[in-house]
């Protein structure tokens, strides 16, 4: 199966998204038009002490509600994800790490968006502030694992790359015996 682009227009062109709508040719001739989210990416970070894991509350203008989330971000050009997550997890909680592991990579909402997600694992944990974005409030906290599997089972952790990422860790911890 495939798609071949027979026109692309742009819509919109922003700060961290654009908008273009892509006409499509199917494998069987027919055309149909693909709206699309651009999106550069963007990294998850699972700050884990080996006891408890790093998470943020923050207000999410989309959801309309403060989601509890791991500290996350969004690439910069030219920026390769492992520096993202480094300067994230600094600027959102005053962490750093000596060991990083490079988790899953998912598309966040493939029917219409670009954006990849970059899960990592950062431990051996130290004090490392960055000064945090203008535009972002944030309030960091800690979770047992325990208590952020039954968050996300109860809905105080409701952001799918927290979800995802949490069970990953939870999978990875259970291999380690």
């Amino acid at each position: 199966m495939h798609e071949r682009t027979v026109t692309t227009r742009r819509q919109f062109e922003g700060r961290i998204i654009n908008l273009r709508v892509d006409e499509v040719e199917l494998d069987n001739g027919r055309r149909s038009t693909r709206e699309i989210v651009e999106h550069p990416g963007a990294v998850a970070i699972l700050a884990w002490d080996g006891a408890r894991l790093a998470v943020v509350r923050q207000w999410r203008h989309p959801a309309a509600m403060v989601l509890l989330e791991i500290p996350a971000g969004t690439l910069e050009p030219g920026e390769p994800p492992l520096e993202t997550a480094r300067r994230e997890l600094a600027e959102e909680v005053g962490l750093g790490a000596d060991e990083w592991l490079e988790g899953p990579r998912f598309w966040t909402a493939p029917g219409f968006c670009t954006e990849l997600m970059h899960v990592f694992l950062a431990t051996a944990l130290h004090d490392a502030h960055a000064e945090a974005d203008t535009d972002e409030i944030l309030e960091p906290a800690w979770m047992s694992l325990a208590d952020a599997i039954a968050a996300c089972d109860d809905g105080r952790i409701a952001d799918a790359k927290s979800i995802a990422a949490i069970a990953w860790l939870a999978r990875q911890l259970r291999r380690e015996g």
